[in-house]
């Protein structure tokens, strides 16, 4: 299934990729993303991402901070899933 991303979302992850505060596995796990797809948009955006603004207000912008979010939100309780059905199998061999 391919997934089509909308070039503000696109600008946003490029936007943080340039930060340089996270690396392209960091931000592929943070988005959802993969790494050859971010090094492709910063190719495509790099330049135009460099000059603008990101102190405005964009719903866009927003939207791809709650898709990150919720991705992060996603990760933790399938961990949380895994350790109880971990527990759960733990506790069933003690029982018999």
């Amino acid at each position: 299934m391919s997934v089509r991303y909308n070039d503000d979302f696109k600008k946003e992850v490029v936007r943080a990729y340039m930060a340089g505060d996270k690396s392209t596995v960091e931000l592929s796990a943070e988005y959802n993303v993969a790494k050859s797809t971010i090094l492709d948009w910063t190719k495509k955006y790099g330049e135009e991402c460099q000059y603008t603004n990101t102190t405005h207000k964009n719903p866009e912008n927003d939207m791809a901070k709650e898709i990150r979010k919720l991705n992060q939100q996603l990760k933790e309780k399938d961990k949380e899933i895994e350790f109880l059905k971990k527990a759960a199998a733990f506790f069933a061999k003690e029982i018999d």
